[in-house]
């Protein structure tokens, strides 16, 4: 009996193997509670005392949720050329899920990272990606996953989920949209960073995007999910169709006639969950599998293959086992939004910021006696979208207030997108600058003109930004103009006018700071561009052509850009030359090392990157003008000189063959080319590369980038802090004289994805110039100024990371008085808004 006992128990003993554990309790549950593993809110399993489950979880550059810490978006993180740093950055965000997850308050599912390549800057959601270009896109989606997951060799970190599989590039529309690819641009563009999460980092899940790829829905796709991922590349962690794509196959795509079939055409092809998250229903796909094996559309012994990678998960992240036998337990509450998170947030915002013209305007003199700190994004500190709450976020204006003693002022200037007082803003922006010794005039574009659902209409600047630069120009030549952008923007007036432009991007909470050292010399800028700025619309094919060899890129592009791709200025000058090849022809599936030396000849320690790039000098195939193959920062003391060597595996030389249907390499001769952007090419040397074809490879096998002896795979996750006062937060209480009072709202979950809510603050009264900063569970949200005799002040509030359960909004008042009398909430799409009165708590003055 003690035997037979301890067999029932199999999946709760965490000896035993883990394919037994998952086949035990498999084989315990009811159909019904299979089928509620398909989507994202799992009820609990109450005889066996599991608790419900949520499998849904956002870690983009951050965890989406209050007192976590915001590092920069990843078109910012892109923009580093960092992979080391995209690995501690990583760490940092798991070893925070991590700890909501010890506290009970979150799960460790993650729907991250995005690896849809940025082959057209007009995508809405261009800002949540590293690159335009395959290779750089996927040494940073690399590491990302390696920090998320962690090395220890029993227990899953986090679960990673890369998205959207595959070329989802155009949102409008998205859920009706075909992306139409042939098999070549796929393999050698589309696919790449995908194979290298999956098969090299051996990543736990994908997602599969909401369009279709050549006719056929991708969350239905038989070749694209069971054929390339799970067969070809030998993917066996879960796979989760985009929000209610499965449902999406009937009602929006019409491939499937009903619900059952959908859910049935799904599993088949390889899906198994439908990404879903709603306090009442549950997924779509959840109702329509029970009808679909009843209607003989699907068997159970088809969906218990799916629910078993489901499971697998779980006991991976030790769900079932004794939280003391799991390393990730013993992460403290401590570690959110501590002093190490903090340091590593600002030092990745410097290493992303990118000096695109200087004409011996920077760094800024720090005897300045005024400046005028000018724009929608100036006293803003813009994250980018599904970004979380942090407690502290400083916006460009705070960070350059706290580093000068210069008379710092602020004008607004305008609004990101047009409005009725820009003429009035743009008027008393110019009054500023008049008087004022320098400018720094911040602007770029936000959710109102680029993210989920919404497509740029343009590369220009939305609204009358540049109406705002002009103006202010006019009047003022000592101009620094900052860019806040979603990705490449066309500012070619700007370019040829304004003496010095950095670009700052959506650059996480310190982004403020990590600016105002740009901006007065305490750090050199090194960041990179990670795609092509081009001068115009007009130099961009149709947004719905996805053919990359139809001018699309730096690898296809023959006009000449803006900015080309990997473009960054320094405040130092470096020389890249000496460089050494360790052969003089490759023969088949060896390693190509170019070394090279790369001197500073500034008096001013900096940051280069070293990039090389391969052209197929003969080729009777259609391939780019040339290709990033490897790259490296590096830091060179002032006056030093550092010999580094990058490797090209035999792979960096081949193309896919669609007859063949496998990597091949042509032989012929090969250029190397090294230089510190795409067209700044300062050394080129002739290669021969013997013929040869690249054997194919799968999970348990490696490319030929993948680097076993990087220390970044054997680091446990406290490695990032020195002590445990790096694990604390030492920041500066509030003082006790702050008038406050606080409302608690209940938000209700509206069914898709929303940045922000619209809402009104309500008052009886108020002084003139009155300000007031609203924050809710400790993190700030904003600032902002009454004007006179002003009743109705409208705010936004940031999506909520939990529906369903009350949240304080606090409203403290920072100067004059203002007498509250309630606040109206706006919910998104057809809700009624709501008002709510009742003050829940104040302070005692």
């Amino acid at each position: 009996m003690g035997s037979l006992n301890t067999y029932a128990q199999i999946w709760k003993d965490p000896k035993a193997n883990i394919d037994a554990r998952v086949e035990d309790l498999l084989s315990k549950m009811t159909l019904e509670e299979k089928i509620s593993y398909c989507g994202s809110r799992i009820p609990a399993i109450e005889r066996l005392k599991i608790p419900s489950f949520e499998w849904y979880g956002e870690a983009l550059h951050g965890i989406i949720g209050w007192n976590c810490t915001q590092f920069p978006q990843n078109i910012a993180m892109g923009s580093t050329w960092n992979p080391d740093l995209m690995f501690d950055v990583a760490t940092a965000i798991s070893n925070e899920a991590r700890a909501l997850k010890n506290m009970g308050q979150k799960e460790v599912m993650m729907f991250s990272p995005t690896v849809n390549m940025a082959r057209d800057p007009r995508w809405g959601r261009n800002g949540e990606c590293y690159s335009e270009d395959p290779f750089l896109m996927s040494e940073m989606a690399r590491m990302y996953i390696r920090g998320m997951q962690g090395n220890d060799p029993k227990y899953t970190k986090t679960v990673t989920t890369v998205k959207h599989y595959v070329a989802n590039n155009v949102d409008t529309g998205r859920e009706k949209h075909h992306s139409i690819i042939n098999k070549k641009d796929l393999y050698e563009y589309y696919f790449p960073a995908y194979k290298t999460c999956v098969v090299d980092e051996e990543s736990t899940g994908i997602m599969t995007a909401l369009n279709g790829l050549n006719g056929i829905p991708c969350s239905a796709h038989n070749w694209l999910v069971n054929d390339v991922l799970r067969k070809e590349w030998g993917f066996d962690g879960y796979v989760v169709a985009d929000w209610t794509a499965v449902e999406g196959l009937e009602k929006r795509m019409n491939y499937a006639k009903s619900q059952p079939e959908s859910a049935a055409m799904a599993i088949k092809a390889g899906v198994d969950q439908e990404c879903f998250r709603n306090d009442k229903k549950q997924a779509p796909m959840v109702y329509a599998l029970k009808p679909a094996i009843e209607q003989g559309l699907l068997t159970e012994k088809e969906l218990d293959v799916s629910v078993r990678r489901l499971l697998r998960l779980r006991f991976m992240t030790g769900d079932f086992d004794d939280p003391s036998l799991n390393p990730y337990s013993k992460i403290p509450t401590s570690i959110m939004e501590c002093d190490a998170h903090k340091k590593l947030a600002l030092r990745a915002a410097e290493q992303a910021i990118v000096l695109l013209k200087n004409d011996n305007v920077l760094p800024l003199k720090k005897n300045i006696k005024s400046l005028a700190v000018i724009g929608p994004f100036a006293d803003r500190c813009w994250m980018g979208i599904y970004s979380g709450f942090p407690k502290s976020k400083v916006s460009p204006f705070a960070g350059l207030k706290n580093m000068s003693s210069a008379k710092i002022s602020y004008a607004k200037g305008c609004e990101v997108t047009k409005n009725a007082t820009d003429d009035k803003k743009i008027a008393e922006a110019v009054a500023l600058a008049k008087k004022s010794e320098h400018v720094i005039l911040v602007v770029g574009n936000d959710e109102t003109t680029s993210t989920e659902n919404i497509d740029r209409k343009s590369l220009r600047l939305p609204g009358n930004q540049h109406k705002l630069i002009k103006a202010v120009q006019a009047v003022n030549k000592n101009i620094i103009l900052v860019l806040v952008p979603s990705g490449p923007t066309a500012i070619t007036w700007e370019q040829n006018t304004i003496p010095g432009i950095i670009c700052a991007w959506p650059n996480g909470q310190e982004q403020g700071t990590a600016l105002a050292n740009v901006l007065f010399g305490n750090t050199n800028p090194g960041g990179k561009l990670n795609s092509t700025w081009y001068k115009s619309d007009n130099d961009l094919p149709d947004f719905n052509d996805y053919n990359i060899q139809t001018g699309r890129t730096y690898m296809y592009f023959q006009g000449k850009p803006l900015y080309p791709f990997g473009y960054g200025l320094s405040y130092s000058n470096f020389k890249i030359e000496n460089i050494e090849l360790s052969r003089k022809k490759i023969s088949v599936q060896e390693n190509l090392t170019v070394h090279v030396n790369v001197s500073n000849l500034s008096t001013i320690d900096g940051d280069e990157v070293v990039q090389v790039y391969v052209r197929d000098l003969k080729t009777s195939q259609k391939t780019p003008i040339k290709a990033l193959k490897g790259f490296k920062r590096v830091s060179v003391p002032a006056r030093g000189t550092k010999s580094i060597k990058i490797i090209l595996p035999y792979e960096a030389f081949s193309y896919y063959d669609t007859k063949e249907e496998q990597f091949m390499v042509e032989e012929g001769m090969f250029e190397i080319l090294v230089g510190n952007s795409s067209d700044n090419i300062t050394i080129a040397k002739t290669i021969g590369v013997k013929g040869g074809i690249v054997p194919s490879i799968k999970v348990g096998q490696k490319s030929g980038y993948f680097n076993s002896e990087d220390e970044n795979r054997y680091k446990k996750w406290d490695y990032l802090y020195k002590d445990e006062s790096s694990m604390k937060s030492s920041e500066i209480k509030e003082g006790k004289d702050v008038a406050w009072i606080a409302y608690d709202i209940t938000f209700v979950d509206p069914g898709f994805y929303v940045n922000t809510w619209y809402a009104e603050l309500n008052f009886t009264s108020s002084t003139k110039k009155a300000i007031v900063e609203t924050s809710m569970a400790g993190a700030t949200i904003g600032s902002y100024t009454i004007s006179d005799k002003q009743l109705i002040l409208p705010i936004t509030i940031p999506i909520p990371p939990e529906y369903g359960k009350p949240v304080r909004l606090k409203i403290k008042t920072l100067n004059g008085e203002v007498k509250h009398k309630s606040i109206k909430i706006i919910p998104p799409g057809n809700k009624e808004p709501f008002v709510i009165n009742r003050v829940i708590a104040k302070s005692r003055n």
